[in-house]
């Protein structure tokens, strides 16, 4: 029993010690100095040397770590700004011109008082987004104390390549970098090394800074940004072009550096440069995309259940010594085609090349199918190259060699005739730019016309003529492109307004009035009328839009027919109606063939304002009709 008694004794009195003991080690822990305070910085993978040009100051790596639970919202704006008077000032800072400055401030204080003594206190400041110059003033009106950090971001700037490299500089010498997040359309870039990946379009960018001083206070800085990205035309060499086939499965060919996706009937085709499918009976369209850059063919699938050939030879006259065409057996079981040209076979699939002996060449086209079969003979008379003046040739053409465009557009127009001044027209041309055939946008009675997409630096131009006797010409040009972003201007031309039809004179105009890259006309003329204070409303699709109505509140009250309208709509035979409006003008207003039409340096075009691109020094008015612009002549 004494020996029990002895033992709860000494266990008591341990117990005694042990709590003695701890109450001096908390009392010793609260009362000892703090030379280093832990902040709990924690960071997210990636430290800011890696995307620092200069400024940076050497870290301790154990301070690198930030408890999140400390973090505030780094968007947010304190309703105020406490005294700092212990926050270190600095007069100024000299940030680099060509970086962009901080247009906030962040700091924050270590409340040594506070019941948990192991975290600070962080505020966070920005001012507000006007701000052009060093912020140093916050937004409730007091001092700021520095600037801490500049990046070479340029605010609202547009660029073509989506890969987007920056860098920081921090200002702040005696402050410790913590770490420097970016954020890119909301998603934090983990990992970030001086680079960002933008999408098509306007991107937000946020750069946000903590840093410590030698108290442990915690100082946070952020910007937003936003960069444009426009990326240039991207160009697609393919073989495809509009035709009729005969059989269902059907290989062209496509490719394009930048990436390409490819459709048929609104269906995703996979595969890289040669693309096989199978077609619908009909028509079938087919599309190409890369960027801003969209082709479109169709592809008319007909079948051919009897036996058929199918060819474009034909009895001809060529100036050379070889003749190329195509031909294909169709329709029924097997069908086979042998070809010979003057009685030698000659090897092929659907396309064959012919060498000619001067004079007449027969070509037989013999299709068979088991017993069943037929044959077809052609004459083909090959002459010496024509002389220079039998070949076709332009009556005018609005390039010439070796000069310089500023923008990623020229507007090629030409009038071509063979050697008795006959007009060739679309069909009897080939223009190809940068080695991808160009599409005709526009053909009337005076001209053909092209618009030719450029991109930076040097351009070929290839102009092939071929007339009805089959001489071909070859014309070379070289363009150089002088490459500006989206908006940049590239011209200036005489634009005006007029409604003399209805007694009211010239709306607007400008003797000079820019021109935009990535702009079409329509596109320029709505800036026009828009700046001149009109609204306009329009029709038709984005490569056919038409101008219906313009307006201006009261603008129009005075309208009426002139004595010279009034007696031109009697002599062609249209009568007058009542419809108009004060406050607008457009179509079918006083007279059922009214609206608005534009000429281009005196001519009416007949193709849409938006398939024009306006060049530097060309005048255009926009006039208002009575009579389907017969009424305005060329003006």
């Amino acid at each position: 029993m004494e020996k029990k008694r002895k033992s709860l004794i000494v266990s008591a009195a341990a117990a005694v010690l042990t709590a003695g003991a701890v109450c001096f080690a908390a009392h010793f822990y609260r009362s000892a100095p703090r030379e280093d305070i832990s902040v709990g910085i924690t960071q997210r993978e990636v430290m800011l040397p890696e995307i620092s040009a200069e400024g940076l100051k050497g870290r301790d790596s154990s301070s690198e770590r930030e408890d999140t639970s400390s973090r505030t919202d780094e968007s947010s704006v304190p309703d105020s700004i406490p005294d700092n008077d212990t926050a270190p000032v600095d007069s100024g800072s000299d940030a680099s011109s060509a970086d962009v400055p901080a247009s906030f401030i962040v700091t924050g204080e270590d409340d040594t008082s506070s019941a948990d003594d192991s975290k600070a206190s962080v505020q966070t400041v920005q001012v507000p987004d006007e701000a052009t110059e060093p912020a140093k003033v916050t937004p409730d009106g007091r001092q700021a104390d520095r600037e801490y950090f500049t990046a070479s971001i340029k605010d609202g700037e547009t660029v073509s390549d989506s890969t987007y490299f920056f860098t920081v500089t921090h200002l702040a010498d005696d402050l410790e970098v913590v770490r420097c997040d970016v954020e890119v359309n909301g998603s934090l870039m983990t990992g970030f090394a001086g680079r960002v990946r933008l999408r098509e379009g306007a991107n937000s960018l946020r750069v946000s800074c903590t840093y410590k001083d030698g108290e442990n206070r915690i100082y946070r800085a952020f910007r937003d940004y936003t960069v444009y990205l426009s990326s240039p035309a991207s160009e697609i060499v393919t073989d495809l072009k509009d035709c009729d086939v005969y059989d269902p499965v059907f290989t062209f060919t496509a490719s394009c550096e930048d990436g390409m996706e490819v459709w048929l009937n609104g269906r995703t085709v996979e595969g890289r440069d040669v693309f096989t499918v199978n077609l619908n009976e009909g028509e079938n369209m087919i599309k190409l995309s890369s960027g801003d850059t969209v082709l479109d063919f169709s592809v008319t699938y007909i079948p051919v259940r009897e036996l058929s050939l199918i060819t474009d030879l034909s009895d001809i006259t060529v100036y050379s010594d070889s003749i190329t065409f195509s031909a294909k057996a169709v329709g029924g079981n097997s069908p086979k085609l042998i070809v010979l040209v003057n009685d030698k076979a000659l090897r092929g699939e659907s396309d064959y090349t012919a060498k000619l002996n001067e004079g007449n060449n027969k070509i037989r086209l013999w299709v068979r199918d088991g017993k069943d079969g037929f044959e077809q003979t052609f004459t083909v008379i090959s002459l010496p190259p024509a002389a220079e003046e039998r070949l076709p040739r332009f009556e005018s053409i609005s390039l010439t060699d070796g000069i310089t465009v500023k923008g990623s557009a020229y507007t090629l127009t030409f009038r071509a005739v063979d050697c008795d001044g006959v007009r060739l027209y679309s069909d009897s041309a080939e223009v190809i730019c940068g080695g991808t055939k160009v599409p005709r946008k526009w053909e009337d009675s005076t001209c053909t016309g092209y618009i030719l997409s450029l991109r930076a630096g040097e351009n070929a131009v290839t102009v092939k003529l071929k007339d009805r006797a089959g001489r071909i010409s070859e014309f070379f040009y070289k363009i150089n492109c002088d490459a500006v972003e989206k908006g940049t201007e590239v011209g200036r031309i005489a634009v005006s307004v007029k409604a003399d039809a209805v007694g009211l004179g010239t709306l607007c105009e400008d003797d000079s009035f820019p021109v935009l890259e990535g702009e079409n006309g329509f596109d320029t003329m709505l800036r026009f009328l828009e700046e001149n204070g009109f609204e306009v409303s329009s029709r038709g699709s984005d490569s056919s839009r038409y101008l219906d109505r313009i307006r201006m509140q009261g603008r129009f009250a005075d309208a009426a027919l002139t004595e010279e309208s009034r007696a031109y709509l009697a002599a062609a035979g249209v009568t007058p109606n009542n419809s108009s409006d004060a406050d607008s003008l457009g179509e079918f207003d006083f007279a059922p063939g009214s609206g608005w039409l534009y000429s281009r340096n005196g001519r009416k075009p007949s193709y849409a304002m938006s398939s024009a691109v306006f060049a530097d020094g060309e005048r255009v008015t926009l006039a208002f009709s009575l009579d389907l612009g017969n009424d305005v002549g060329g003006e």
